[in-house]
């Protein structure tokens, strides 16, 4: 069993937050952190920090995106904008080239989640404060949540 890099208890601290929004933003943190770790413009990004604060970031991003999400989904924006004030809020320090390839991979996690999310049915950004036990699911089948 191939593991997430992303742990799911990074989405919920009570059962009141095991909603279908948080398990999106969970499956969208991961999802980055694949398109992190293919991306051969942030091999030297990969080299500097550690497995743990590449999650770190890739939770943090999540959580950050979701605004821009809800203000697309509402017709507020006309499209979900990955802003490198995200990846500058994170890293501070962060180069141009390391912001733009964490963006270009926040562009290809978005597009490649999007494109699995039209065809499941749960439709998690739809009926986002749903509770879902989608996240009790993984415990009970052994799948790692920490």
């Amino acid at each position: 069993m191939i593991k997430d890099k992303v742990a799911a208890r990074h989405f919920y601290k009570d059962d009141g937050d095991k909603i279908k929004q948080n398990w999106y933003l969970y499956e969208f943190a991961n999802v980055l952190h694949s398109k992190i770790d293919e991306s051969p413009k942030l091999a030297s990004y990969r080299k500097k920090h550690s497995q743990d604060n590449i999650v770190a970031f890739c939770v943090y991003f999540s959580k950050r995106s979701l605004q821009s999400i809800s203000d697309a989904l509402e017709g507020r924006e006309s499209g979900v904008m990955a802003e490198a004030r995200y990846v500058h809020e994170f890293y501070p320090d962060s180069s141009p080239v390391q912001t733009q390839g964490l963006l270009e991979a926040a562009l290809d996690a978005w597009i490649e989640h999007l494109q699995i999310c039209t065809v499941c049915p749960n439709q998690c950004l739809e009926n986002g404060f749903e509770l879902t036990d989608m996240f009790d699911n993984l415990e009970r089948t052994g799948w790692p949540t920490i």
